[in-house]
């Protein structure tokens, strides 16, 4: 019924907006030399006309695909129960839902998945899990098995969201981890490369005394 609504009123919206177009597209080419005077108005506005009836046959009434029916009805049902339908967040979602199915009634749980914002993905974010079917004579057991649903949507939410943050401060954790690991690592190469250049420095200071200590035994044993 939702998809159905939906779906009419996009059909009455394409259909104004292409006959808008399209009546554009008539007069435009009519109008454009009276009102401009010039020849070359005319061939610009054959050309604009060509391109608001290729608009006009773009924006025409389409039918919908199964996955997109199924994605409006969803995405209606989700919009009818969820004040924050158009929030972006990077976590799954849940509402409980209910429906007619013959003599029964049918508990689903429907889900939205993780949106970071612009049109919705593709595939649909939404799914639906038929969770418990019910007779619709035992109204009193099948309120308490929609509180229960609700009660679990909202726990799995939660859950969601705890995760999300978990693992956002995980990878926190782990860039600052990796971060120190780097100056650890940068500081142990300078410390290393002193004293390689210490050590430099000491072998090239006692090369240097065993050469004046070679030059004085040599300068003793001439005067000898």
């Amino acid at each position: 019924m939702r998809a159905r609504t939906a779906r009419a009123r996009e059909r009455s919206l394409r259909i104004a907006v292409a006959v808008a177009l399209g009546a554009l597209a008539a007069i435009g080419p009519f109008v454009a030399g009276p009102v401009t005077g010039g020849a070359g108005a005319v061939v610009g506005a054959i050309v604009a006309a060509l391109l608001l009836t290729g608009l006009a046959v773009a924006v025409w009434p389409y039918d919908w695909s199964a996955a997109e029916g199924r994605h409006r009805e969803l995405e209606a049902i989700w919009r009818e129960l969820r004040g924050d339908a158009d929030a972006f967040v990077p976590w799954e979602r849940y509402t409980a839902w209910a429906e007619p199915a013959g003599s029964q009634v049918k508990l689903s749980l429907i889900t939205c998945g993780p949106r970071a914002g612009g049109p919705p993905p593709s595939p649909s974010p939404y799914s639906l899990q038929v969770v418990r079917r019910l007779s619709a004579e035992d109204q009193e057991a099948a309120a308490e098995a929609m509180e229960e649903l609700r009660a679990e949507a909202r726990r799995r939410e939660l859950e969601a969201r705890r995760r999300h943050e978990q693992d956002q401060v995980d990878a926190e954790q782990a860039a600052h981890d990796m971060t120190m690991q780097e100056i650890d690592e940068r500081a142990a190469a300078d410390v290393a490369a002193r004293e390689e250049e210490l050590r430099r420095e000491l072998a090239a200071q006692e090369e240097a005394e065993q050469k004046s200590q070679a030059e004085a035994v040599a300068r003793a044993l001439r005067r000898q």
